[in-house]
Protein backbone atom coordinates (compact mmCIF):
# COMPACT_ATOMS: atom_id res chain seq x y z
CA UNK A 1 0.00 0.00 0.00
CA UNK A 2 2.66 2.30 1.09
CA UNK A 3 4.77 1.85 -2.37
CA UNK A 4 1.46 2.10 -4.58
CA UNK A 5 0.71 5.64 -2.70
CA UNK A 6 4.71 6.63 -3.33
CA UNK A 7 4.03 5.75 -6.89
CA UNK A 8 0.47 7.86 -7.24
CA UNK A 9 1.71 10.94 -5.81
CA UNK A 10 4.85 10.44 -8.33
CA UNK A 11 2.16 10.25 -11.00
CA UNK A 12 0.30 13.36 -10.14
CA UNK A 13 3.47 14.99 -9.12
CA UNK A 14 4.76 14.32 -13.31
CA UNK A 15 0.96 15.35 -14.28
CA UNK A 16 0.95 18.78 -12.50
CA UNK A 17 4.45 19.94 -13.48
CA UNK A 18 4.88 18.02 -17.35
CA UNK A 19 1.78 16.79 -18.44
CA UNK A 20 -0.47 13.88 -18.04
CA UNK A 21 0.80 11.70 -20.56
CA UNK A 22 4.23 12.10 -19.47
CA UNK A 23 2.98 10.55 -15.62
CA UNK A 24 1.52 7.61 -17.19
CA UNK A 25 4.75 6.82 -19.16
CA UNK A 26 6.67 6.68 -16.19
CA UNK A 27 4.75 5.19 -14.29
CA UNK A 28 4.70 2.31 -16.68
CA UNK A 29 8.47 3.39 -17.02
CA UNK A 30 9.12 2.60 -13.28
CA UNK A 31 6.66 -0.16 -13.25
CA UNK A 32 8.03 -1.89 -16.11
CA UNK A 33 12.30 -1.17 -14.88
CA UNK A 34 11.74 -2.40 -10.92
CA UNK A 35 10.45 -5.20 -12.20
CA UNK A 36 12.97 -6.03 -15.01
CA UNK A 37 15.73 -5.04 -13.07
CA UNK A 38 14.90 -5.96 -9.77
CA UNK A 39 15.29 -2.45 -8.92
CA UNK A 40 13.90 -0.72 -5.01
CA UNK A 41 15.50 2.51 -6.20
CA UNK A 42 11.75 4.48 -7.02
CA UNK A 43 10.78 6.72 -4.63
CA UNK A 44 11.65 10.40 -4.32
CA UNK A 45 13.36 11.79 -1.45
CA UNK A 46 14.39 15.49 -0.41
CA UNK A 47 17.50 16.32 0.84
CA UNK A 48 16.58 17.72 3.92
CA UNK A 49 15.11 14.34 5.07
CA UNK A 50 18.72 13.21 4.42
CA UNK A 51 22.05 13.10 6.16
CA UNK A 52 24.40 15.14 4.39
CA UNK A 53 27.96 14.89 5.89
CA UNK A 54 30.78 15.70 3.18
CA UNK A 55 29.08 18.46 1.32
CA UNK A 56 26.35 21.47 1.00
CA UNK A 57 22.62 20.38 0.61
CA UNK A 58 22.00 24.01 -1.09
CA UNK A 59 24.31 22.57 -3.80
CA UNK A 60 22.30 19.71 -4.79
CA UNK A 61 19.34 18.51 -5.65
CA UNK A 62 16.49 16.33 -4.20
CA UNK A 63 16.88 12.21 -5.19
CA UNK A 64 14.91 11.35 -8.15
CA UNK A 65 15.70 8.18 -10.26
CA UNK A 66 16.86 8.33 -14.04
CA UNK A 67 14.47 6.47 -16.36
CA UNK A 68 15.14 3.17 -17.30
CA UNK A 69 13.75 4.70 -20.70
CA UNK A 70 16.60 6.74 -20.47
CA UNK A 71 19.46 4.72 -19.42
CA UNK A 72 18.50 2.30 -21.76
CA UNK A 73 18.82 4.35 -24.67
CA UNK A 74 21.79 5.82 -23.18
CA UNK A 75 23.74 2.34 -22.52
CA UNK A 76 22.57 1.18 -25.69
CA UNK A 77 23.87 3.65 -27.77
CA UNK A 78 27.13 3.72 -25.64
CA UNK A 79 27.93 0.05 -26.40
CA UNK A 80 27.46 0.68 -30.28
CA UNK A 81 30.79 3.37 -29.70
CA UNK A 82 32.61 1.84 -26.73
CA UNK A 83 33.56 -1.32 -25.26
CA UNK A 84 34.60 0.40 -21.73
CA UNK A 85 33.56 -1.54 -18.61
CA UNK A 86 33.92 0.71 -16.00
CA UNK A 87 31.71 3.92 -15.23
CA UNK A 88 31.62 5.71 -12.30
CA UNK A 89 27.82 7.70 -11.24
CA UNK A 90 28.11 11.23 -10.40
CA UNK A 91 25.64 11.03 -7.53
CA UNK A 92 24.37 7.37 -7.65
CA UNK A 93 21.27 7.90 -5.12
CA UNK A 94 20.01 4.04 -4.26
CA UNK A 95 22.05 2.44 -7.40
CA UNK A 96 19.79 2.39 -9.88
CA UNK A 97 22.07 3.24 -12.66
CA UNK A 98 24.64 0.86 -11.21
CA UNK A 99 21.76 -1.77 -11.16
CA UNK A 100 21.32 -1.12 -14.85
CA UNK A 101 24.83 -1.18 -15.78
CA UNK A 102 25.63 -4.41 -15.14
CA UNK A 103 23.32 -5.53 -16.93
CA UNK A 104 24.97 -3.91 -20.40
CA UNK A 105 28.65 -5.20 -19.65
CA UNK A 106 29.86 -2.74 -17.32
CA UNK A 107 32.38 -4.69 -14.73
CA UNK A 108 33.63 -2.29 -12.19
CA UNK A 109 31.23 0.57 -11.26
CA UNK A 110 31.41 3.10 -8.82
CA UNK A 111 28.68 5.12 -7.32
CA UNK A 112 28.99 8.69 -5.22
CA UNK A 113 26.75 10.25 -3.31
CA UNK A 114 26.92 12.53 -0.49
CA UNK A 115 23.76 11.35 1.13
CA UNK A 116 24.05 8.26 3.52
CA UNK A 117 21.36 7.13 3.62
CA UNK A 118 20.77 6.92 -0.19
CA UNK A 119 24.38 5.16 -0.48
CA UNK A 120 23.47 2.37 2.33
CA UNK A 121 20.33 1.83 0.20
CA UNK A 122 22.74 1.91 -3.01
CA UNK A 123 24.65 -0.93 -1.30
CA UNK A 124 21.59 -3.23 -0.14
CA UNK A 125 20.85 -3.16 -3.78
CA UNK A 126 23.95 -3.82 -5.49
CA UNK A 127 24.91 -6.85 -2.84
CA UNK A 128 21.57 -7.92 -4.36
CA UNK A 129 22.47 -7.20 -7.86
CA UNK A 130 25.87 -9.02 -7.49
CA UNK A 131 24.03 -12.43 -6.75
CA UNK A 132 23.05 -12.31 -10.42
CA UNK A 133 26.58 -10.69 -11.56
CA UNK A 134 28.89 -11.79 -9.49
CA UNK A 135 32.22 -10.92 -11.96
CA UNK A 136 31.28 -7.57 -10.98
CA UNK A 137 33.53 -4.93 -8.86
CA UNK A 138 31.29 -2.25 -7.16
CA UNK A 139 32.09 0.23 -4.80
CA UNK A 140 29.71 2.81 -3.07
CA UNK A 141 31.49 6.08 -2.19
CA UNK A 142 29.82 8.34 0.33
CA UNK A 143 31.07 11.49 -0.67
CA UNK A 144 30.89 14.87 -2.37
CA UNK A 145 32.27 14.52 -5.53
CA UNK A 146 34.10 17.19 -5.59
CA UNK A 147 36.39 15.51 -3.13
CA UNK A 148 36.75 12.34 -4.97
CA UNK A 149 39.68 10.94 -5.99
CA UNK A 150 40.29 10.80 -9.71
CA UNK A 151 41.41 7.02 -10.66
CA UNK A 152 43.76 7.35 -14.10
CA UNK A 153 41.43 4.60 -15.45
CA UNK A 154 38.05 7.07 -14.79
CA UNK A 155 36.58 7.71 -18.62
CA UNK A 156 32.88 7.12 -18.19
CA UNK A 157 30.95 9.19 -16.04
CA UNK A 158 26.90 8.60 -15.78
CA UNK A 159 25.21 12.27 -15.11
CA UNK A 160 21.65 13.17 -13.77
CA UNK A 161 21.44 16.98 -12.80
CA UNK A 162 22.63 15.89 -8.55
CA UNK A 163 24.09 19.18 -7.88
CA UNK A 164 24.08 22.80 -9.14
CA UNK A 165 26.33 24.18 -11.97
CA UNK A 166 29.29 25.22 -9.66
CA UNK A 167 30.07 21.42 -8.26
CA UNK A 168 30.22 20.12 -11.92
CA UNK A 169 32.42 22.77 -13.44
CA UNK A 170 34.63 22.09 -10.50
CA UNK A 171 34.63 18.48 -11.38
CA UNK A 172 35.47 18.80 -14.80
CA UNK A 173 38.26 21.32 -13.92
CA UNK A 174 39.67 18.74 -11.77
CA UNK A 175 39.15 16.14 -14.36
CA UNK A 176 40.74 17.62 -17.01
CA UNK A 177 43.90 18.14 -14.85
CA UNK A 178 43.43 14.04 -14.45
CA UNK A 179 43.61 14.00 -18.10
CA UNK A 180 46.32 16.22 -18.98
CA UNK A 181 48.26 13.73 -16.34
CA UNK A 182 47.22 10.55 -17.84
CA UNK A 183 45.59 10.86 -21.64
CA UNK A 184 42.67 9.37 -22.34
CA UNK A 185 39.24 9.46 -24.17
CA UNK A 186 36.23 10.98 -21.73
CA UNK A 187 32.39 10.33 -22.11
CA UNK A 188 29.67 11.34 -20.14
CA UNK A 189 26.47 9.65 -20.40
CA UNK A 190 23.88 12.56 -19.42
CA UNK A 191 20.04 11.95 -18.80
CA UNK A 192 18.33 15.96 -18.55
CA UNK A 193 21.43 17.58 -19.69
CA UNK A 194 20.58 20.77 -18.01
CA UNK A 195 24.18 21.78 -18.45
CA UNK A 196 24.80 21.05 -21.22
CA UNK A 197 26.54 24.18 -22.62
CA UNK A 198 29.36 23.52 -19.67
CA UNK A 199 30.37 20.57 -21.57
CA UNK A 200 30.93 22.53 -24.62
CA UNK A 201 32.72 24.82 -23.30
CA UNK A 202 35.12 22.28 -22.25
CA UNK A 203 36.35 20.99 -25.83
CA UNK A 204 33.80 17.85 -25.00
CA UNK A 205 31.26 17.24 -28.29
CA UNK A 206 28.09 15.65 -28.60
CA UNK A 207 28.04 12.27 -30.23
CA UNK A 208 24.91 10.81 -29.19
CA UNK A 209 21.11 12.52 -28.44
CA UNK A 210 17.88 11.42 -28.07
CA UNK A 211 14.59 13.12 -27.07
CA UNK A 212 11.62 11.67 -26.19
CA UNK A 213 8.59 13.80 -24.47
CA UNK A 214 10.00 16.38 -22.21
CA UNK A 215 13.12 13.36 -22.05
CA UNK A 216 16.59 14.00 -23.21
CA UNK A 217 19.75 12.36 -22.84
CA UNK A 218 23.29 12.72 -24.31
CA UNK A 219 26.69 11.23 -24.62
CA UNK A 220 29.16 13.41 -24.64
CA UNK A 221 33.17 12.94 -25.61
CA UNK A 222 36.18 14.59 -24.94
CA UNK A 223 39.13 13.09 -27.07
CA UNK A 224 42.79 13.19 -25.94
Amino acid sequence: MRIAWKYLSHFWYVAINWNIWMAFFMLYDNIRGSLKYGSNTFAPVELKNLTIIDGDKKEGSRYEAVSFYMLEQLFSAFRKISGCTSIVDLGCGKGRVMMVAAHYGFKEITGIDFATELCDQAVLNMKKKQEQFPDIVWRVINQNVENYEIAPGDSVFFLFNPFNQSVLKNFLMKLNISCDQFPRTVYFLYASPQYQKLFLDNGYAIIFQKKMMHLESIIALRDQ
